[in-house]
């Protein structure tokens, strides 16, 4: 049996029928660019979550970048992140002018809100922090540290559509949240996209000039801008798919539960409070100190894993030679144990069986 760690072909071929209709529909159209099914799929994502303004824009760094610029953040300024996420965190804040400013992990992998008041200055602008694996960071305080500090708060929610924190939608409690719709994601529109959601209506409005040049018609720009959009194809597909989220999440749920229950006399597994928390589980992140090997063990019995992520961004290249040396101890721990076992909607309870039964097995033998 072969376990993939993800399954484009398959979940193409479930949604293929309505993919052909909506291309077709939005292509005898001719509106390919800022038309109806983009307006269309941002109502859809207010009303998901539950949200004034919604975006759809090129991708998650696009989103971030233009975001920094509406909130007028000035040149080395600093956000407040973490580490143990893409690149494209960090990135598109080094890109912005600005400087990242790194906290360590709790033992949930997210940002640990204990250190971060100790890394607030007069240059500190805002607080971003990754919901990683689509599993909360500690809201409740960090949105408490912005308002005494007076600093924005930036939601990094990639990992996190359809996620709820005590009822209401990750990526919706603070000033800004940014959506990645790349199809690594769990919800996506089959190739590269972004959504910024917001209650701020000049904040939105700023926004949707910086996506399109800014301009206020043809031959009229009011601001410098950029071209972010998000094309009428992707946003039909993003229709289409917008149709099964819940329920896929709510598959996703059943299988990291599954995982939690088995494995965790094994291997440490994620920790969420399933009473004010649903995670979408986007990644299922074990940590053993035994990670490569059972890595390579796995692999051996056909099964796809990954790690999110092997290298911190405070120890790749790009970093160490702009701001130098970091210290992260837990993120730097953490990095040498986390393995990613695969967790998808279209998942057979055999294959999530398959996986359960090898990892115990593996622990066993030793």
């Amino acid at each position: 049996m072969r376990v993939k760690f993800t399954k484009f072909p398959e979940e193409f071929r479930k949604l293929e029928k309505d993919f052909i209709k909506k291309f077709k529909r939005i292509g005898r159209k001719g509106e390919y660019i800022l038309g109806k099914e983009l307006l269309n799929f941002e109502k859809k994502i207010q009303k998901f979550l539950n949200v004034k303004h919604v975006l759809g824009v090129g991708n998650w760094t696009e989103g971030a970048v233009m975001v920094f610029k509406a909130l007028e953040l000035k040149d080395n300024k600093e956000i407040i992140t973490v580490s143990n996420s893409f690149i494209a965190t960090c990135g598109a804040i080094s890109y912005a002018g600005l400087k990242p400013i790194l906290v360590d992990v709790s033992d949930d992998l997210n940002i640990d809100v204990n250190n971060i008041i100790k890394k607030i200055n007069k240059n500190t602008s805002a607080i971003m922090p990754v919901h990683l694996s689509g599993i909360p960071a500690n809201l409740d305080k960090i949105r408490k540290i912005c308002l005494e500090k007076n600093l924005f708060l930036i939601e990094d929610a990639a990992h996190a559509f359809g996620t709820k924190y005590k009822n209401k939608y990750l990526g919706t409690f603070g000033d800004v949240g940014i959506f990645s719709l790349h199809p690594r994601k769990n919800f996506h529109v089959l190739g590269d996209g972004g959504l910024i959601v917001t209650n701020n209506s000049k904040l939105y409005n700023k926004i949707k000039l910086i996506r399109n040049h800014g301009l206020i018609n043809r031959d009229n720009s009011m601001i410098w801008g950029t071209n972010s959009r998000l094309d009428n194809i992707q946003a039909g597909f993003g229709n289409v798919m917008l149709k099964r989220i819940k329920l896929w999440n709510k598959k996703q749920l059943i299988i990291a539960k599954k995982y939690i229950s088995s494995l965790k006399s094994y291997v440490e597994v994620p920790k969420y409070n399933d009473q004010i928390s649903n995670p979408t589980f986007h990644q299922f992140i074990i940590k053993t100190q035994k990670r490569d090997q059972l890595k390579n063990y796995l692999k051996s019995f056909n099964i796809d894993t990954a790690i999110h992520y092997p290298v911190p961004i405070h120890l790749q290249d790009v970093f160490l030679k702009s701001y130098g040396k970091v210290k992260l101890p837990k993120t730097e721990k953490y990095s040498k144990r986390i393995l990613s076992l695969p967790i998808n909607p279209h998942m057979s309870n055999l294959e999530v069986n398959y996986v359960i039964d090898k990892v115990i097995k593996f622990f066993k033998k030793k």
